[in-house]
């Protein structure tokens, strides 16, 4: 079980947590088995799997903008947990956020009802904080804040890892550059409820250039859904809409299959068939932008 509650932390949290939300993180909070969940915490040196996790965090959980921790410079990271009506909190974080290091890396994962927040948030990013992380969650189902959380927390590098391992050159009709967790990446997909198989597609020559998962020929379903994907194209361009398609989502009778376009790089897509009784697709798109992100030119 975690350690109490105390005031001061003892060495460096992995990640500073500040939740501005209602109800929303007190799931995440269960799931680190936390026995008696005050109202606003804080829970400092929590770890993700017990004592056996490398990584700690302290939650802090704020009713009132006196509330506020002083934000923890030799943290990791800095995660906001966002909902809807709290701006006045979140303006108040404003001042703080200004003192940190340009170096410190800040995420912001919001709630899509979450509007005015919304509109700060992008805000500071403009206007302090560039590389500022942003992340709009896919619902409202405190079980999806729980899996991003854990998807996030899974990325950072172990003491004197680095995140990601060399990336290579892949000698394909389209060259560019794929981190070289692209397969595992594609394996973790498949670890959603109701995932049944994914790939990468060049759809300028409709190969398949990575893919996990088995029940459907991806080589084939490459190849047709990339017509399916210049067909799209072509009807918006004789449309005259130059917004670019973010996915696609065919429904079958016991399948979905999501096609997810790579905005950094055109010409490829990301595909994904889901067994329809069991699949969660918000969490599947969620997925699929987290590849897409990792992606690099």
């Amino acid at each position: 079980m975690p350690a109490p509650p105390h005031t001061t932390p003892t060495l460096p949290p992995t990640v500073q947590v500040i939740d501005f939300t209602t109800r929303l993180g007190v799931y995440s909070l269960e799931q680190l088995r936390i026995d008696a969940i005050r109202e606003t915490g804080p829970w400092l040196q929590v770890g993700l799997q017990g004592d056996a996790s490398p990584h700690r965090l302290d939650w802090h959980r704020c009713g009132a903008a006196t509330q506020l921790p002083p934000l923890f410079h030799q943290a990791d990271e800095i995660w906001l947990l966002v909902g809807p009506g709290n701006l006045p909190l979140l303006q108040a974080l404003d001042a703080p956020l200004s003192t940190l290091s340009s170096s410190m890396s800040v995420r912001a994962f919001y709630t899509s009802n979450a509007i005015m927040e919304k509109l700060l948030l992008k805000r500071w990013k403009q206007d302090q904080r560039p590389q500022m992380g942003l992340l709009e969650l896919p619902d409202t189902d405190p079980k999806t804040l729980w899996f991003v959380l854990c998807e996030q927390l899974s990325k950072l590098p172990f003491p004197a890892q680095p995140e990601f391992q060399d990336a290579h050159h892949l000698n394909e009709p389209r060259s560019f550059f794929m981190p070289s967790n692209l397969n595992a990446s594609l394996e973790a997909v498949l670890t959603l409820d109701g995932a049944m198989a994914v790939a990468l597609v060049d759809h300028t020559s409709g190969m398949c250039l990575a893919k996990a998962g088995s029940g459907v020929d991806l080589d084939l379903a490459a190849a047709g859904n990339t017509q399916v994907v210049k067909a799209k194209l072509k009807t918006m361009e004789m449309l005259g809409i130059s917004k670019g398609i973010e996915d696609i989502l065919i429904t079958l009778h016991n399948q979905y299959h999501l096609i997810r376009l790579v905005p950094n790089h055109p010409g490829l897509f990301l595909y994904l068939v889901i067994d329809k009784a069991k699949g969660n697709l918000a969490l599947a798109r969620y997925k699929l932008m987290d590849i897409e992100r990792s992606l690099a030119v």
